[in-house]
């Protein structure tokens, strides 16, 4: 048999991790591109879609098994046109193939292996396939070649499944939203007493395992409790975090929050880091510091952000991406112990203490080995004492095994965590929090944008793909966060630009809400359609962010068109939240924008220092239904600052305003 030898394939020339990890497979690979397909249609062969992420561990399994394998490559260079995507440089093109592969099997996830015409009209899908038939799930040695046969026997047939596919989601997805929007606190209430019957009392939690942390489900509750005044929506939030601190997702060592849990207790992790999930789990524990005024949940969520500084911050200032699962080829290998080892890290006696505190046992608690957890351990004030240990077992940790990093920088991720940093400034007042904040948000505007275009990723100097809907929603709600923590109001009117850019580029004038892509679609598109998510899944829908920011902005500015906006993204959206209100959370903290009366507040001032001393005061405050306007006396417009006075403070509910008040301590003592 003749070895084909491992050479570079296209990939090479990629920035993405992910598609450099298989720059050096046999398989002669192709980004997603053009010239790939148009390969296809003068070769007359069918295209291989592989699409996943960089710490994705059934991405590594797949590559190991098949895209390394020299059987693997052969068939697939003769008969097809494999072309690799990173999921997360291009969530639209990974977005329309999903929705394929949900219609065609009922499941999603990956890696995504879809097979389709040079048309990029899709006939096969799945997720993981192992080389060869395995515990009932197809091998892809045979689905290569099956499929490659009846190519040259019958390709009318594939290409006749592949266009009523085609046209039945396409169809699908022309579908006109909207709903009645007479009550909309309905699916309000709705949701939170969903929540409250899904709801794990023990542990924590929604569902059963696997357990996602889902932080926009816990910022809708604490907004549903401060207008409700439910405590059962708060208790929820509570034992929810600290029961997810609690366990082995959190990462007891080195700090963090793994990306879900594979039990119901929070104890095993699917190892791998994201930049998003650790951002806006910090948001939750900072709002729900802010609101309860314990200081634990600040506590861990600090340990968040000297983790991310540490760790996923790159020199410039932006935030990479993701850490690995999998180390020396074996998930959680990094993460996990042998007692013996802590021992013999520690001594001993302090061994001894650290494995009674973080639940370490000879039998270990994760194949033979175990997960530090604080499940069973009663006074989690114990931990003070024992800090120096977690430092060093943390330094022996480093000297362990490589962790691979994704070290690509995300626009959308870096809004998420602009804002956590955000927020811990007006949680703590420390400085140094706002300007990490400002110094990710320069990045951003230096790196990742370009002649009035933002751009997805950034990475080695080279950013790439026009920017999603996502981008946009996320960087104009940091925008907005950025101005809540500093009230300097180019942020603002940065984030109202932004919005004028989102209505140009991803508006459906047709059928309502935004779409996920401003790539074209149809015939002569790169698309076949363009997606459009609702959706809160593992993050908010930038559609429901963009409903936030709407009524935001609005509410700041005064201008009507982004109110109507967001009165339309509300409308958008109603059909849907009411037959599944719990799955659109994130969507429902902007409803409650309209549910309950807006409240803005303008402060009017004619000294600077009157001026800086109102931005301490309420920059600090946690209010998500209070806008807060600052003005100078040349700027007041239609509020204005009476003779004599050197301040004034308008409060306006709805569209009712009160008579000004002139002193700071009774406005606030009103807010």
């Amino acid at each position: 048999m003749i070895e084909i030898k491992t050479v570079k394939n296209r990939l090479i020339h990629e920035t993405s991790p992910y598609l450099l990890q298989h720059a050096n497979n046999p398989v002669d690979w192709w980004p997603w591109c053009d010239e790939a397909f148009e390969v296809a249609k003068a070769e007359n062969k069918p295209v291989l879609l592989s699409s996943g992420y960089s710490t994705c561990h059934w991405c590594h399994v797949m590559a190991c098994e098949s895209f390394e394998d020299n059987e693997i490559a052969r068939i697939l260079n003769k008969s097809y046109i494999a072309v690799k995507l990173d999921r997360e440089e291009r969530p639209d093109v990974d977005a329309v193939y999903m929705e394929f592969c949900q219609a065609m099997t009922g499941s999603g996830g990956w890696p995504l292996t879809v097979i389709m015409t040079p048309d990029k009209k899709p006939f096969f899908a799945g997720t993981y396939f192992p080389k060869t038939r395995k515990f009932g799930r197809l091998g892809l040695v045979e689905i290569l070649e099956n499929i490659a046969k009846e190519w040259k026997v019958d390709k009318a047939r594939l290409v006749g499944v592949s266009e009523e596919i085609s046209g039945a989601i396409v169809k699908r997805k022309e579908t006109v939203y909207g709903g009645d929007v007479s009550d909309i606190k309905e699916p309000v209430i709705k949701a939170a007493n969903g929540l409250k019957w899904s709801f794990d009392k023990k542990y924590g939690g929604f569902g059963e395992a696997p357990k996602f942390p889902s932080p926009h489900i816990l910022s809708f509750l604490m907004r549903y409790y401060l207008k409700e005044n439910e405590e059962f929506a708060l208790q929820m939030v509570e034992r929810t975090l600290k029961q997810m601190y609690r366990g082995g997702m959190f990462d007891h060592i080195g700090f963090g929050f793994s990306r879900y849990s594979t039990d119901d207790k929070w104890l095993a992790p699917h190892f791998e880091k994201m930049l998003y999930d650790n951002a806006l789990l910090t948001i939750a524990y900072l709002e729900c510091f802010m609101i309860t005024n314990n200081e634990f949940y600040k506590d861990i969520a600090l340990k968040v952000l000297k983790y991310v500084e540490r760790e996923m911050t790159s020199p410039e200032g932006g935030f990479y991406s993701a850490q690995d699962a999998d180390s020396g080829g074996v998930e959680g290998k990094y993460y996990t112990w042998a007692k013996s080892e802590i021992k013999g890290v520690l001594g001993i006696l302090a061994g001894n203490r650290f494995c009674n505190t973080y639940g370490i046992t000879r039998q270990g608690n994760f194949e033979g080995l175990n997960i530090p957890n604080m499940i069973e351990t009663p006074n989690l004030d114990e931990i003070a004492g024992i800090d120096h240990m977690r430092q060093k077992l943390y330094e022996y940790r480093l000297e362990r095994y490589h962790l691979h990093k994704d070290d690509k920088i995300l626009t959308s991720w870096n809004g998420l965590m602009i804002i956590a940093y955000a927020r811990a400034y007006q949680a703590t007042g420390d400085s140094i929090y706002l300007e990490t904040a400002k110094r990710a948000m320069d990045f951003i505007e230096n790196n990742l944008m370009e002649g009035g275009e933002i751009y997805v990723s950034f990475r080695e100097g080279k950013k790439s793909s026009k920017a999603m809907l996502d981008d946009y929603a996320f960087l104009c709600n940091a925008y907005i966060a950025l101005y809540e923590a500093s009230f300097d109001k180019r942020y603002m009117d940065k984030a109202g630009k932004l919005l004028d850019t989102v209505i140009y580029k991803f508006k459906d004038k047709v059928n309502g809400g935004f779409f996920l892509s401003q790539y074209s679609a149809g015939k002569e598109g790169e698309l076949l359609f363009r997606p459009k998510e609702i959706y809160d899944g593992a993050m908010p829908s930038g559609n429901s962010i963009l409903a936030l920011c709407f009524s935001k902005v609005s509410a700041y500015s005064s201008r009507h068109k982004y109110f109507c906006e967001f009165e339309n993204q509300i409308e958008f959206f109603m059909s849907r939240i009411k037959l599944y209100p719990s799955g659109y959370t994130a969507a429902l903290t902007g409803v409650m924008e309209a549910v309950y009366p807006s409240r803005k507040l303008v402060c009017v001032f004619r000294n600077q220092g009157d001026l800086e001393n109102v931005k301490r005061i309420f920059s600090r405050r946690f209010d998500p239904f209070l806008t807060v306007v600052l003005r100078s006396v040349e700027e007041a417009d239609e509020y204005k600052l009476p003779d004599g006075r050197d301040e004034a403070f308008y409060l306006c509910e709805g569209n009712v305003c009160r008579a000004p008040v002139f002193d700071v301590k009774e406005i606030v003592e009103m807010v």
